[in-house]
């Protein structure tokens, strides 16, 4: 519903509107009756009304400098002049002005001052259908301004030479002076854009909302232009004359510092920014663009959001692979799941330890967590409550191993709490206990006496109470187990047949090779 008030120093006039015109019917709530225009500039306090009816002739301010005042004020509303006065120059500065209607108060009916008021709203309504409109246009019009940057640096770093001159003319059309003739770009990193996606549901609208964000403070920098390349990276451009006076690099990473105080004060998205080396053309900007991506993946380790240059970055990565300490790490979170042992932390920060003091390849460190985490979620069948495909996202979203710190510990908590659910709410607690023993002991030979004892339970109670609540009975149970664990052996740690028979109890390497075909279909010696 719209707002409408009503000026008029006349009571009556006033009344005469306020009771028989059928303000609500028609669309409007009636905000206000003053019977004077300073006092009902007061009243809006710079928030006008969509409607304002004003009488024109008014002690203190007239109706005419009413209009101008409150449209200087920046207000949109649309004006209706009642008037005793039918003198042309009235009429004139009425619609010098844009006023909707110009009513002679001796003509005034209900019927007449509702038809203005209906056509007052169909051309509010129609001035914010074009409103949206053009908005909708400015947007699209953004967007595709937006995917051509993007189109133009993915070009840029893809093309095998980029020394051609007219690589670098879209910046111009862009926006950016060309013609400065200098250039040093910026990339702009998440810290935690895992933890961004989680805020704001959607990597499109992180993206949408760093650009945009980006876009206003640059405003006032016509040197500098944002391109964008992934929802968790994006670059500036800064353009400058060589003879300039002030120091390049100083302003390009004040013009960094307030990006990042903005995002992470407003925003709550903290970002780092690496500062590239100064270049003149399509090849220097080409290489810088590919080495600022390839510094960018060391800040994974960095203490926080920082501003740096590239060449303060020198630190080498390990190239090491990080699956040759698959195997240990897994048996620590299984354990975990297998003593129900909520406090995780340890675990996590070992391994994040481990992994910052080795410095491995930050994208060979989230393909050794989804493998570690999908050995788990493999344990969790069969009340799994996880899609792999969104931990294989979230893990990949990833950006500083404090953020992994954090995504690894909350994994391992509600894989523990997952485990507690399904055990509580399918099986009696000594089949629980009796799996974790097997799980515990499967390096040697498990009897179901063996396990019977260790429950204190007969043997045949407890053989016909483990079928019955899980299903299968004890001796496939533990050969499962035992399966999962030989292909652990041999597909991660490289371990031989033999060598992981012997390991998980095995006398006969011969039963063990049919116990593994029957179970994966494949024979363990053409695992690797």
């Amino acid at each position: 519903m719209y707002k409408a008030i009503l000026v008029d120093d006349d009571v009556a006039v006033l009344e005469f509107l306020k009771r028989l015109v059928p303000w609500e019917r028609l669309g409007f709530e009636l905000a206000g009756e003053y019977t004077d225009a300073l006092d009902a500039v007061e009243a809006c306090q710079g928030v006008y009304p969509d409607l304002i009816v004003t009488d024109i002739g008014m002690p203190e301010l007239d109706g005419l400098s009413f209009i101008r005042r409150v449209q200087s004020e920046g207000a949109k509303s649309r004006f209706v002049i009642l008037s005793c006065h039918d003198e042309f120059q009235y009429a004139q500065q009425a619609v010098q002005l844009g006023v909707q209607d110009y009513i002679l108060k001796e003509t005034l009916t209900p019927e007449g001052i509702a038809e203005i008021i209906r056509r007052v709203k169909d051309k509010i309504e129609e001035d914010m259908r074009l409103r949206i409109e053009v908005d909708r246009l400015h947007v699209q019009a953004n967007k595709s301004k937006s995917a051509a940057k993007e189109m133009w640096l993915r070009e840029v770093l893809a093309a095998p030479f980029a020394d051609d001159p007219t690589l670098m003319e879209p910046l111009r059309e862009y926006g950016l002076n060309t013609k400065l003739g200098h250039y040093i770009p910026l990339l702009f990193r998440s810290h935690r854009y895992q933890e961004a996606i989680v805020r704001y549901r959607q990597e499109e609208a992180v993206k949408f909302i760093a650009e945009n964000a980006a876009e206003e403070l640059l405003r006032e920098e016509p040197d500098m232009l944002f391109v964008g390349h992934a929802g968790s990276t994006f670059f500036l451009l800064y353009a400058y004359r060589k003879d300039l006076a002030r120091n390049p690099y100083e302003y390009a990473a004040a013009v960094a510092r307030r990006l990042q105080r903005a995002f992470a004060g407003v925003l709550k998205l903290p970002y780092s920014a690496v500062i590239g080396e100064e270049v003149c053309g399509g090849a220097g900007l080409k290489r810088q663009l590919a080495e600022l991506l390839e510094a960018g993946e060391r800040l994974f380790y960095a203490d926080g959001p920082t501003v740096t240059k590239k060449a303060e970055l020198q630190q080498e990565l390990n190239r090491e692979d990080p699956f040759v300490y698959h195997f240990d790490y897994a048996e620590r979170f299984n354990r975990l799941l297998l003593e129900a042992n909520d406090d995780v932390y340890p675990a996590v920060d070992a391994f994040v330890g481990f992994v910052a003091e080795r410095r491995f390849q930050p994208s060979r460190v989230k393909q050794l967590v989804w493998k570690l985490a999908l050995d788990l979620l493999l344990k969790l069948r069969p009340g799994i409550a996880y899609d792999k495909e969104k931990v294989q996202q979230e893990i990949g979203r990833v950006m500083h191993i404090g953020e992994l710190r954090g995504w690894l510990a909350k994994f391992l908590t509600d894989a523990v709490s997952q485990v507690g659910r399904i055990a509580n709410k399918s099986k009696k607690t000594e089949i629980v206990d009796a799996q974790n023993y097997i799980r515990l002991h499967l390096s040697r030979k498990i009897t179901l006496e063996e396990a019977a004892e260790y429950l204190h339970l007969n043997p045949s109670y407890f053989s016909r109470l483990f079928k019955k609540e899980t299903g299968e009975n004890f001796i496939e149970f533990v050969n499962r187990m035992k399966m999962e664990k030989a292909m652990a052996l041999i597909s991660d740690s490289g371990k031989s047949v033999e060598e992981a028979a012997f390991s998980l109890g095995f006398d006969n390497k011969s039963y063990f090779i049919k116990l593994f075909k029957q179970h994966f279909g494949i024979a363990p010696g053409r695992i690797g």
